[in-house]
């Protein structure tokens, strides 16, 4: 265990750059969030103490008609009238019911960052292997008393830790950033929020990210394992022949046998992703009472025939990588 986590270790150090560079990129996206959002909040100010009210027109939640939603604010007080009922279990009612596309709204913005987390693992899957057949680095490494799964389980162990890791700690951060901006905004809007975030649980929808997130690594191995091999045996460009080649062989495919099966394959494994995370929303009721998880259990997801399909295709790739990694063969 020490071997590998000194392996692990050097996997970091080669890739800290990458990591803290998207960290501060992505840091940087929610400060510019933060100056938009402070410029709108002097506008919506503006118009409460112009007007005396803010009124919104025909809203609508998850195909419900609520009405028009006039807010006013009286000293420090906030008055919320529904098509003129102010009547406080009324508002209660609407205030759980937008509780939901809040939520996943969320939980969309966390999807994007996992999507862009996903994008730049797969430099890092594709070049794992490659870099050190480019800089005969290769050798070096298997001349040391470790094994050889050792070195290629560390370098798939960094890439899907990695994946999870950056990925929570950015969608903390994006939570983080998004209630400093409900702050920013003042009043009646931190009112508001309070009266709907009261009803999210952030600590079960983070564990329930987190369990997605696992779900996501184990059906992502089939295809950061095909860049690996891809990056132990061709002479350059690992990533674009990686993407490029089963794309262009299932155009070719559709074209010669009419037939779009393996596109349809290819659009299965990326949307299975999205699948998971729809199948959960439609489980989600409209009224939520109390403090509530997000979703429901995702780690049922994990057993099931796909997962089982997940792990083999992965076996057989890893064999393929530790086959080619210990021939040794050079890069262009």
């Amino acid at each position: 265990m020490n071997a590998l986590r000194v392996l692990l270790k050097r996997e970091w150090l080669e890739w800290r750059r990458v990591v803290i560079g998207t960290i501060l990129i992505v840091t940087f996206l929610n400060l510019l969030m933060l100056l938009s959002v402070s410029r709108g909040s002097a506008f919506f100010h503006d118009k409460l103490e112009r007007d005396g009210h803010i009124k919104l027109e025909d809203i609508q939640i998850n195909d419900e008609n609520v009405g028009d939603v006039d807010i006013r604010m009286k000293g420090n007080d906030i008055e919320i009238s529904i098509d003129g009922d102010a009547a406080s279990k009324n508002i209660d009612k609407w205030m759980s019911k937008i509780t939901v596309p809040i939520i996943f709204g969320l939980r969309i913005g966390m999807m994007g960052i996992f999507g862009f987390v996903l994008f730049l693992s797969m430099f890092y899957f594709s070049d794992a292997i490659y870099k050190e057949r480019e800089d005969n680095s290769t050798l070096f490494y298997r001349s040391l008393p470790v094994n050889d799964h050792y070195l290629l389980g560390s370098k798939i162990a960094a890439g899907l830790i990695g994946v999870i890791g950056l990925t929570l700690f950015l969608s903390i951060e994006y939570l983080a950033f998004t209630r400093l901006a409900i702050w920013i905004m003042g009043e009646p809007f931190n009112a508001l929020a309070a009266l709907v975030l009261s009803h999210i649980s952030y600590v079960g929808m983070l564990w329930d990210w987190f369990s997605y997130l696992i779900f996501a690594a184990i059906h992502m191995a089939p295809l950061a394992l095909f860049l690996m091999l891809v990056g132990s045996y061709v002479k350059g460009r690992p990533l674009l022949i990686g993407l490029g080649a089963p794309i262009l062989f299932a155009i070719s495919w559709a074209i010669v046998f009419q037939s779009i099966a393996f596109l349809k394959y290819i659009a299965k494994f990326f949307w299975g992703f999205n699948q998971v995370l729809i199948d959960q929303w439609e489980l989600m009721h409209g009224g939520l009472d109390g403090e509530v998880l997000v979703y429901g259990n995702f780690w049922a997801y994990l057993f099931n025939i796909d997962t089982l399909i997940s792990v083999l295709v992965s076996g057989l790739l890893y064999y393929g990588i530790w086959h080619i990694y210990r021939k040794n063969i050079p890069a262009g």
